[in-house]
Order: structure tokens, then C-alpha cells, then sequence
């Protein structure tokens, strides 16, 4: 126990003795390149509306139609049989009745000398029962002005001359109510949720590349989420009273979602979209009588520069600030000692810096130097540089792969 305690308080002594990095959260500006590259004369774009979903409203009706026909013939069918039958037993039954009718009318006796009986009147088939149709169901209308009022791409003008954007509305389709039953006895819930599929086709062109996208999008499942229930019975009710409105609010909400995606992809795709950019960039706190105003200098450099990517799409408007900030932070790595933890500029350091530096690298558009400053904070025995290195990859390259369509 006495040699726990020990190594426990070492520990705690060297933390105390080593430098305190300060994260400090920063947020900028910065637009996020498309990943197609339209040319400049073609930045004008007007949206086209396909309500593709009215062929399947037309598809419905003959569908409808034609079981109601079936429907109709079938019931037709059963009703002559059951006629035919129905009079095979009257017929008989009049013949009967005719027969004891005369006899009970001449006063006619059997040989025990009793009257006749009279007969007994036939148990007659039930008549068919016409099978109702389910209710059709079709897609309502919505006009072109909501759907263009969803959809617009960001850094292009809306007019004609330019680009096409086409828009596919089809019908919502796959409708299925799923039941989860949670819980036991006076806490048993029944949770539901509807699946659906209700896919859009996105198309742009332009006059002289012609068609430069094509997707058809949300052709998987999606939820929407309904009213829990104390008893499966309840749901069955509410379904029975609400039905119709239960289908429409489905709709309503399915298309705003799909149409919400669909803007989300356009822009994905060729938009140029305004962003906030959250992440961390580094200084030190003060620590004995070290003097690390240089640090913080660069620090504050470098998130002024920063404020300044957004400003344009290459970045050449923060260039200078940018620079700035990499020459000062350079000059604080001449000082880098790896190998003394009780250093200026020990390990811990020299890993968040090249953390900072990365970021600046990579708005100086310098990617390989990125990567590989990059390579060296996650190589680093510093954990909260390890993390941060592996936490940025994604991004960086999702944005590079974008700045190498354009530039």
C-alpha cells in the first residue's frame, strides 16, 4: 500500500510540474466547395417540377377499377347460384305443398286414416355478401411553387437561360405499421412506427455539358414514428377513427422530409454552402516563470486568421494572416525538446502546436504539409494531440476532395 501511495503521489507531482495546455474552442467561417464544378455561365438555374406520383394516382384508379370490375362479376356469379338454388328448394317445396294441398282439399287420409302432414318449409341459402374494396387511396396534389420553395442551391441564381434543375415527386409507396410491444404487466406499452418509401429523382443539366446529375434518393426505408399505446387495441381504434388523417399527416410530413434531403443533396452536390467550422485550436497556460506570450501571440494570429477563410473560396484573402501565424509558430518549434518534459517547449507542446499548424496548413491549401504535420501530433505520445489528429482526418480529406474539383 505504502508503494501505491508513492507512485501515486509522483505522478501527481510530475502533472503538477508539467505545462497546462489550454484548449480553447474557436469557430469560424468558411464555404464548402460542391463536389461538381458548373461553369460560370451557367450559375443561373430554374427548377423543374415531374409529379411523377400522378401516374401512380392513374395506375391506382385502373387498378381500383378494374378489381371493382372483378369484384362486380364475381358477386354477380355467386348471386345467380344462390338464386338457382334457392328456387330449386321452393319449387320443390311448392310441388310438396301443391300435392298436400290437394289431398287436405279432397279430405284424403294416409293408411293409419290421418291427414297428411304439411311439409316442412326448405332452409334457404344465405345470400352472397358483396366483398367491399379498400378504400382507394391516392396521392394528393401539391403545387409546384411549395416544392420550389424547398429547393434552392446555394451560390446560384434562380432565372431562366441557365441550368436545369428537374425534380422527380414520386409516390409514397411500402406502407407498413410495425408494432413493438416494451414493458410487462401494468407497464406494458405497445410503441408504434410506419415504414415508407418515398423516393425523388434529382436531375441538372446544363446546355452545353448537358446532363452532369442524375440520382434517384431515399429509395431505403424510412420512420415515421406514431402514438404509443397502453393496448394494442387502443392503436386499433385510433386507426379506425383517424385513419384518413393518419394517412395524411404521413404524407405531409414524408414529403417535407424528402424534400428537406433533397435540398441537403442538391447542395451537397453543387452548392456552395455557407459553414461554421468548429475546432480547437491550442495555447499554453502559465507555468512557472516561463515566458509563453510568443505562444499566445501565435494563438491569437491564428484564430485571426481564421475569421478571415470565409471570406472568399481559395483563401488567398487570409493568405498573409496565415503565413503570419505559420512563421511564428515555426519559430516556437526551434525551441521543441522532445525528449525534457520540464522544457519550454516539452513534447506536450510541441504535439498541440503541430495540431494548430495542421489547420493552418490546410487553409494555406497546403495538404501534403497537412497530412504530414498531421501524421506527427497522432504519432505523438500526447494523447489530447492523438485525438485531435484522428478526429480532423475525415474532414480534411472530404474537403480536399472537394478543393480538387475546382482548383
Amino acid at each position: 500500500m505504502r508503494t501505491i501511495l508513492l507512485t501515486t503521489l509522483l505522478l501527481l507531482t510530475i502533472i503538477a510540474k508539467s505545462q497546462n495546455v489550454k484548449d480553447n474552442s474557436v469557430s469560424f467561417q468558411y464555404t464548402q466547395l460542391p463536389l461538381l464544378k458548373i461553369q460560370d455561365a451557367f450559375m443561373t438555374y430554374e427548377t423543374r417540377v415531374n409529379h411523377a406520383y400522378l401516374a401512380s394516382n392513374e395506375d391506382s384508379v385502373t387498378l381500383f377499377n378494374t378489381r371493382k370490375q372483378v369484384a362486380a362479376q364475381q358477386y354477380e356469379a355467386k348471386y345467380a347460384q344462390y338464386v338457382q338454388k334457392k328456387n330449386t328448394l321452393l319449387v320443390s317445396y311448392y310441388q310438396q305443398m301443391a300435392t298436400w294441398e290437394q289431398n287436405n282439399n279432397a279430405g284424403k287420409v294416409d293408411a293409419q286414416g290421418n291427414a297428411y302432414p304439411k311439409p316442412l318449409y326448405p332452409t334457404l341459402p344465405s345470400p352472397p355478401i358483396y366483398d367491399d374494396l379498400k378504400a382507394l387511396r391516392l396521392n394528393s396534389v401539391i403545387d409546384d411553387a411549395t416544392i420550389k420553395k424547398g429547393l434552392s442551391i446555394e451560390g446560384f441564381t434562380e432565372g431562366l437561360g441557365g441550368s436545369i434543375l428537374t425534380v422527380d415527386i414520386q409516390a409514397i409507396r411500402n406502407i407498413r405499421i410495425v408494432e413493438k410491444k416494451n414493458g410487462s404487466g401494468a407497464s406494458t406499452r405497445y410503441k408504434y412506427h410506419c415504414e415508407y418509401v418515398l423516393p425523388i429523382l434529382i436531375k441538372f443539366e446544363t446546355p452545353t455539358d448537358g446532363i452532369l446529375l442524375q440520382e434517384v434518393i431515399l429509395q431505403n426505408k424510412q420512420i415515421y414514428n406514431m402514438k404509443e399505446q397502453k393496448s394494442r387495441y387502443a392503436h386499433m381504434a385510433y386507426i379506425l377513427q383517424n385513419e384518413n388523417q393518419f394517412y395524411t399527416n404521413l404524407e405531409i410530413t414524408a414529403r417535407n422530409k424528402a424534400l428537406k434531403a433533397a435540398n441537403s443533396y442538391i447542395n451537397n452536390q453543387l452548392g456552395y454552402i455557407k459553414k461554421t467550422r468548429k475546432t480547437e485550436v491550442y495555447s499554453v497556460k502559465k507555468f512557472k516563470n516561463f515566458d509563453y506570450s510568443d505562444v499566445t501571440n501565435a494563438y491569437s494570429t491564428t484564430v485571426s486568421a481564421l475569421q478571415i477563410v470565409g471570406k472568399d473560396l481559395d483563401h488567398s484573402l487570409a493568405k498573409k494572416k496565415l503565413e503570419t501565424a505559420l512563421a511564428q509558430w515555426n519559430e516556437i518549434f526551434l525551441e521543441s525538446n522532445d525528449y525534457d518534459k520540464k522544457a519550454r517547449i516539452n513534447d506536450k507542446i510541441t504535439a498541440v502546436i503541430q495540431c494548430n499548424v495542421a489547420e493552418i496548413l490546410f487553409w494555406l491549401n497546403q495538404f501534403d504539409k497537412n497530412q504530414s504535420m498531421l501524421n506527427l501530433a497522432e504519432n505523438s505520445s500526447v494523447l489530447k494531440a492523438k485525438n485531435h489528429a484522428r478526429s480532423q482526418r475525415n474532414f480534411y480529406a472530404g474537403q480536399k476532395t472537394r478543393w480538387d474539383v475546382h482548383f
